[in-house]
């Protein structure tokens, strides 16, 4: 019976999760990151800075997502960081943007994100949709 109760218990503890706010996640993503090029959408093809004469930059600090579009402050959106079900399979950490009472849907498409080595690489989550390639600033 000591054997059984054990194993309930240690079954209920690495069956719990959180799927509130990752904070390790928020802190890998904090600081300013320069956007490179996004590919793909219903168009195809790349933009980059070049091809559309537009640098964009954003800035994860806290909960608070700042985006600039060539050096101007363009928008300041809320966020939080769950791991979720993604359209790519498996689960994901994925940035949910803090709709409000926004009519513009577009700009709040929830994206997965990953980290390798200096690059922030977001990946929207809806079919046919685009993924963005940012560098960290230092």
């Amino acid at each position: 019976m000591k054997k059984f109760t054990l194993l309930l218990i240690f079954v209920s503890l690495i069956s719990c999760s959180n799927d509130n706010n990752d904070v390790s996640s928020k802190n890998n993503l904090n600081g300013k990151w320069n956007w490179l090029i996004s590919s793909g959408g219903f168009g195809g093809g790349a933009q980059t800075p070049k091809t559309t004469n537009q640098t964009r930059i954003i800035e994860f600090s806290g909960n608070t997502l700042k985006t600039y579009i060539n050096g101007n402050l363009s928008k300041i959106q809320k966020f939080s960081i769950q791991i979720k079900a993604s359209i790519f399979g498996g689960n994901r950490k994925v940035i949910i943007i803090d709709k409000g009472n926004s009519d513009t849907a577009e700009a709040f498409i929830d994206q997965s994100f990953e980290i390798i080595g200096k690059k922030l690489y977001l990946r929207q989550e809806c079919v046919d949709c685009s993924t963005s390639e940012y560098e960290r600033i230092k």
